[in-house]
């Protein structure tokens, strides 16, 4: 979820949440200020001795009749127009609400009065703005909280994409460096190479070994070009998949038989178990192919001599094609942490010194980030965790493909 929907989220749920939890205080304020509050207030008052004021919502009843009298009096004189009718309507309204005498006369009395009664208009004016300062009060005080909290969250997020942008600066100054690191060491034994040829120091029998070694070296470079450029294709922003309808048995199949020579040549066996029914999904076969090819090769290339490499399909539906795993396995050593939580970095090789030449370190980095644009799972499971695959014993790790 990206941080704009984080705070979007965020807010809806707080805001919810808020509103919740000052309405549940809301009502226990009406209650409470309706049997203490109010009584205690228009006890012995004037205001409450002409008026039978019992919750606030006699008291804001008895508000609206007084200012609405006062200003129908007032105003309705000056075009002529007799108040009466309107005062004996906001009048009978009061005896209705059971504040008043039920006698319109006797409750147009009784404003007449408490109207002229400043003591008792004042009363009741900071009557009404102390219960309506008790009332908003939960209201107040759920706003400083929600937007108190807003604030810390937006401030979180903040720290955390300026953590994550630090990280991202880092990772690709670490990228330069190791790019660098890796065309280095070819770059320099081609350098040495075509010096010691140009000086005429190397005999003539020894020159075409010399060129074979500047042909390799190139070719390392060359693929490490590659694989940098495809790795940075795949992480832009206008780079898209193209999703077709495929077998993914097909797919598999052709992948462990362009590896099977790779395999014989290593002198390892390799185990493949692959359902003969079609599997269909939608996906982009060309990039799919490279993802299950790079674990295979990554088996061959990474392990010794004799290592026994299993490839299976398995799928929990066979007519739907749903919960499709495919599992590339090995039985050699197991990779050690923290290299096997940072396996799906850029970069991240088992040799610590990148002096073997065996990988660049983008191989893996590459697939998972094809796998994560088809919305796909690629993740590194070695023992006691493999076991729960039901794989042959003798594997120690398996790269899975959860699709």
């Amino acid at each position: 979820m990206t941080g704009e929907k984080q705070i979007k989220s965020f807010i809806l749920s707080r805001f919810y949440m808020v509103l919740a939890v000052v309405s549940v205080f809301e009502v226990a304020f009406v209650l409470l200020t309706n049997t203490y509050l109010v009584p205690w207030l228009f006890s012995n008052t004037p205001a409450g001795l002409l008026l039978s004021i019992k919750s606030v919502d006699n008291l804001f009843i008895v508000v609206f009749v007084l200012v609405a009298t006062g200003l129908v009096n007032k105003i309705l004189p000056i075009f002529k127009v007799s108040p009466v009718e309107v005062n004996q309507f906001l009048v009978k309204l009061l005896a209705d609400h059971g504040m008043a005498n039920s006698d319109v006369k006797g409750a147009n009395t009784i404003i007449e009065g408490l109207s002229s009664d400043t003591k008792a208009s004042v009363t009741l004016l900071l009557s009404v703005l102390l219960i309506a300062l008790v009332l908003i009060l939960p209201y107040i005080v759920g706003g400083i909280i929600y937007s108190v909290s807003i604030a810390r969250r937006i401030r979180k997020l903040e720290r955390e994409k300026e953590a994550a942008r630090r990280s991202e600066e880092k990772r690709r100054y670490l990228m330069i460096s190791n790019i660098v690191h890796d065309l280095k060491t070819p770059m320099t034994t081609v350098y040495g190479y075509a010096k010691a040829l140009n000086d005429g120091i190397v005999p003539a029998e020894k020159q075409p070994e010399y060129h074979e070694a500047i042909m390799a070296k190139t070719e390392r470079m060359n693929e490490i070009a590659l694989l940098l450029l495809d790795y940075v294709k795949l992480d832009s922003e206008g780079f898209t998949i193209k999703k077709d309808l495929m077998d993914i048995c097909e797919l598999v199949r052709s992948c462990c038989a362009l590896c099977y020579t790779d395999v014989e040549s290593a002198g390892d066996e390799i185990d493949i178990s692959i359902p003969e029914k079609p599997l269909l999904i939608n996906g982009d076969s060309v990039q799919l192919k490279r993802v299950i090819t790079n674990l295979i090769m990554n088996a061959i290339r990474h392990n010794p001599e004799g290592t026994k490499i299993g490839v299976y399909l398995k799928c929990e539906s066979m007519t739907t094609a749903d919960d499709i795993r495919i599992f590339v396995a090995d039985s050699g050593p197991a990779i050690p942490s923290p290299l096997s939580e940072q396996i799906f970095e850029p970069f991240v090789t088992g040799d610590e010194s990148r002096t073997s030449g065996s990988g660049t370190g983008l191989g893996l980095a590459i697939s998972a980030r094809i796998c994560e644009m088809h919305d796909f799972n690629l993740k590194l499971v070695q023992k006691p965790e493999i076991f729960r695959y039901h794989l042959d014993d003798a594997y120690t790790k398996v790269f899975v493909v959860a699709i």
